[in-house]
C-alpha cells in the first residue's frame, strides 16, 4: 500500500469545517426541490462534470423523482495543482443532447471557466436549453464567465475540499466542506 503524502494528510488536519455534513444535506434537499419544480416534466439529461461533480450528482439523483437520463463529461483544469490551467476535454457524453433540456452538474463555481465551456459545448451541440447546478457557489470578486441556475450553497472565496472538491486529487470523499489555511492554497 502506498500511503498518502504528508501534505495531503496535513490538508485535512489543518482544514477548517465551514459547512457541516448535515447542512450540506439540507442544502442538497432544497436544491433538488427547486430543480424538480423546473425540470420534472422536461425529460432532462443530467451531465455530471467528472470528477468533482460526482458526489453532488449522486446526492441529487437520490432526490430527483422524475424521469431523467444521466451522462457525464470529463474535463480537467486543475489536475494535481491548486491553480486552474487550460481546459482539457477527456470525454464527451455518449448521449445526444440535440433538442434536450440539459442540466450540467458540478461541484463548485469559482470564476466559471469550466462550467461556461461545458454549457457552451452543450448549447453548440443543439441542446434546447442548458441549465446548471453546483453544490457550492463561491463568493469571488469580479465577473464570472457564467452564472449558475441552481446553487445549493454559498461559500467564501477560499480553497475548499470535500463534497467533490479536492486537494491534489484527495479529500473529494469528505461529507463536509472544509477550507484550507492560506499557506496551503498554493499547493504548499
Amino acid at each position: 500500500m502506498i500511503p498518502a503524502s504528508e501534505d495531503v494528510l496535513a490538508a485535512w488536519r489543518r482544514s477548517e469545517v465551514i459547512v457541516d455534513a448535515e447542512t450540506v444535506s439540507r442544502a442538497v434537499d432544497q436544491t433538488a426541490v427547486r430543480i424538480s419544480l423546473a425540470l420534472k416534466d422536461a425529460n432532462p439529461l443530467l451531465l455530471c462534470v467528472m470528477h468533482g461533480g460526482l458526489p453532488y450528482c449522486g446526492r441529487l439523483l437520490d432526490r430527483l423523482h422524475f424521469p431523467l437520463e444521466l451522462g457525464y463529461v470529463h474535463v480537467a483544469r486543475y489536475r494535481d495543482s491548486t491553480a486552474g490551467g487550460a481546459l482539457d476535454w477527456i470525454a464527451s457524453p455518449l448521449q445526444n443532447v440535440t433538442g434536450r433540456q440539459v442540466l450540467i452538474v458540478d461541484d463548485v463555481l469559482d470564476q466559471g471557466d469550466t462550467l461556461a465551456a461545458v454549457c457552451e459545448w452543450a448549447a453548440a451541440a443543439g441542446a434546447a436549453r442548458v441549465w446548471s447546478t453546483v453544490l457550492n457557489r463561491k463568493d469571488v470578486p469580479g465577473n464570472r464567465a457564467v452564472e449558475v441556475d441552481f446553487a445549493a450553497l454559498q461559500c467564501p472565496d477560499r480553497y475548499l475540499i470535500g463534497c467533490g472538491m479536492d486537494y491534489k486529487g484527495y479529500w473529494r470523499n469528505l461529507p463536509d466542506i472544509r477550507a484550507l489555511p492560506e499557506d496551503m492554497e498554493d499547493g504548499g
